[in-house]
């Protein structure tokens, strides 16, 4: 316990010195506004694509189309659920229908996957575990940017569904299908791998900068305490009903240990730092995702460990 409470402090350090790092670029005028969407195409084009590359190639614990299909299922599934929870909430919560509950859904119901899940994960299990994480998130990717897009702009879910066709989904499965018959293993296969793996290694420390750069725009107009029942909502989804409820299926219905593991930490995860970019792209409420992500990181250096040990317990790690 006290293992992950350092390391889990350490990574959220570790996050917010590089938020505030990309806050100060932007506030000095180092980087433009007209800099950042090239920024974010960086990442999402290739410093991603490369990290799962990377991640996925000859990783034992990904040996069959069976196992692939059921980390990317549960990634899809835990987002869907986290949405069909944050609704219902929000609704009791009486946040404003239209823009603002649906942002509610959409920000509340999306966990940290990616830069908190990753170092946490990894902090806590080997290298291939944090594979299986990857795979995991691709399934968590396509769920925000299908049917989540989908509610929050207002548009149909077979319209949401053209975003399936991204970079990471394709790097995924051009990773697995080289797993699949064998070639992930062979010379040029693992050459690539290697030259990739700086490249993303980059994702997670200049998407964080990234985020920090965005704030610059958003946090003069930003207060913390302004509509308490985002506050409180927020609380409940991602605190007191999301945890028992992934645990308690994943404790029921899954019995692959690396995939048990995995869900272990995404349970315990507060909302997604990411979110309020895409919120911001597609007309939501910047400034109410934004109030989810601030208020469940304020308080997951003392609930996250909790969940984890409570966790541990449910799921006999």
């Amino acid at each position: 316990m006290n293992l992950l409470s350092a390391e889990l402090g350490m990574a959220i350090a570790g996050l917010a010195s590089l938020i505030a790092l990309g806050y100060g670029l932007a506030r000095m005028g180092w980087v433009g506004a007209e800099a950042r969407p090239s920024v974010m195409r960086l990442i999402l084009w290739v410093f991603f694509p490369a990290m799962i590359f990377n991640r996925v190639i000859g990783n034992p614990l990904i040996a069959s189309g069976g196992q692939a299909v059921l980390y990317l299922g549960a990634g899809f599934l835990l987002i869907v659920t986290g949405y069909a929870v944050a609704a219902g909430v929000g609704a009791a919560a009486g946040v404003p229908p239209g823009s603002a509950r649906r942002t509610f859904a959409f920000a509340a119901g999306v966990n940290n996957f990616g830069y908190l899940g990753i170092p946490v994960t990894a902090a806590l299990f080997d290298r291939d575990v944090v594979g299986v994480l990857l795979v995991h998130n691709v399934g968590v990717e396509a769920a925000v940017w299908t049917v989540g897009v989908a509610m929050l702009s207002g548009d149909s879910l077979r319209r949401g569904l053209r975003n399936l066709l991204q970079p990471m989904t394709v790097a995924l499965f051009v990773a697995l299908a080289f797993n699949f018959t064998g070639l992930g293993f062979t010379a040029p296969v693992v050459f690539v791998s290697k030259v990739l793996q700086p490249v993303g290694d980059c994702a997670i420390p200049v998407g964080t900068i990234l985020s920090g750069m965005y704030l610059h725009e958003l946090l003069g107009r930003f207060s913390l305490f302004r509509d308490p029942r985002v506050s409180i909502g927020v609380v409940v989804v991602r605190w007191v009903l999301m945890p028992p409820i992934v645990l308690g299926v994943v404790a029921c219905c899954v019995s692959d240990l690396p995939l048990r593991q995995v869900m272990l930490v995404q349970a315990a995860m507060p909302c997604g730092i990411f979110t309020f970019l895409i919120v911001e792209l597609f007309k939501g409420d910047a400034l109410l995702s934004l109030r989810c992500s601030a208020v469940t990181m304020l308080l997951c250096l003392l609930v996250t460990p909790l969940w984890i040990k409570v966790g541990r317990v449910v799921l006999g790690l």
